[in-house]
């Protein structure tokens, strides 16, 4: 079977050349004849929305909408052909990893060295994953083949031990001002400091919802609300907020399409603990709406 294209893509203009049929994980990238978002199903991670045994017959491409862990471990059980084919050993450390992503937190099903691999996964794949957005899908595919080759050797997946160091560039974000409170909200503007670790940041603070501000590639900016664990009572769901920021987008216009979140409607989109603000242009709303609208939404 020919090797399957691996790509990030938000837009079907977006998916490369020569992609007719084709899997989408951990996203819903237009034009996908198979996806498997945990963003719409609400499992944890990924790999949970995933089956355990499919054929890849008929398939010629597999994408994402944002390059992260959770979408690695996703295209390798993909490209093994579900995740019940992976080594059990390999599929946790996954699992753990996954979780360190999307949840800032241990798996709770594994032990401690489990997720202490998971970590070290994961600090691996973020730094291959990091740069310019123009290279994104050059980067994931090359992080999806480091991990399968590693799961296919039958050796340890990749690790490293960075965590110390990024706790110690939060420190120096927080030191340089770029973070500050406003009631149970931590902000924190990110733009133009490069990769920050919300786990490491937020290991740091204790309030209940967290409001990143970043660049949009296309201009403007871009926005990630999400629950910090090391809350005393974070919030069950933040999905009232969603709601509440979309129609706030929306109410804007075009590129806007709907009210409501959700990939189709060009707006913000995102689960239960965690959400962003429109994939393909930046948000119009200012760091203070965004803000004042999350913490109305969800009474912090």
């Amino acid at each position: 079977m020919t090797p399957l294209c691996i790509f990030v893509a938000t837009r079907r203009e977006d998916v490369p050349a020569g992609c007719a049929r084709y899997i989408s994980v951990d996203g819903s990238v237009p034009g996908a004849s198979v996806v498997w978002d945990h963003h719409v199903t609400g499992e944890r991670i990924n790999l949970d929305a995933m089956p355990d045994v499919f054929a890849l017959d008929g398939f010629d491409g597999i994408g994402t909408t944002l390059a992260d862990m959770d979408a690695v471990a996703s295209v390798v059980a993909a490209l093994h052909g579900g995740k019940a084919r992976l080594p059990r050993a390999a599929r946790e450390v996954l699992e753990a990893a996954s979780c360190w992503c999307d949840h800032l937190a241990r798996h709770p099903a594994h032990d401690a060295e489990t997720n202490r691999l998971g970590r070290g996964l994961l600090d691996v794949v973020a730094e291959r994953l990091a740069g310019p957005p123009d290279r994104a899908t050059a980067r994931f595919a090359d992080a999806c083949r480091l991990v399968d080759d590693a799961v296919r050797a039958g050796g340890p997946l990749p690790f490293a031990d960075r965590f110390a160091e990024r706790v110690e560039r939060a420190r120096a974000l927080i030191t340089a001002g770029r973070v500050r409170h406003e009631g149970g909200v931590v902000v924190v503007d990110k733009r133009g400091q490069g990769g920050i670790d919300p786990a490491a940041l937020l290991s740091l603070d204790t309030s209940p919802v967290a409001v990143w501000v970043d660049d949009h590639k296309a201009g403007g900016l871009r926005y990630t609300v999400g629950v910090n664990p090391n809350a005393a009572a974070p919030p069950d769901d933040v999905r009232p907020a969603l709601r509440a920021l979309a129609a706030a987008e929306f109410a804007h216009g075009a590129p806007a399409l709907a009210a409501t979140p959700g990939t189709a409607s060009e707006n913000w989109g995102g689960r239960q603990a965690v959400f962003g603000s429109p994939w393909n242009y930046g948000s119009r709303l200012a760091p203070d709406e965004v803000v004042r609208l999350t913490r109305a939404a969800l009474g912090v």
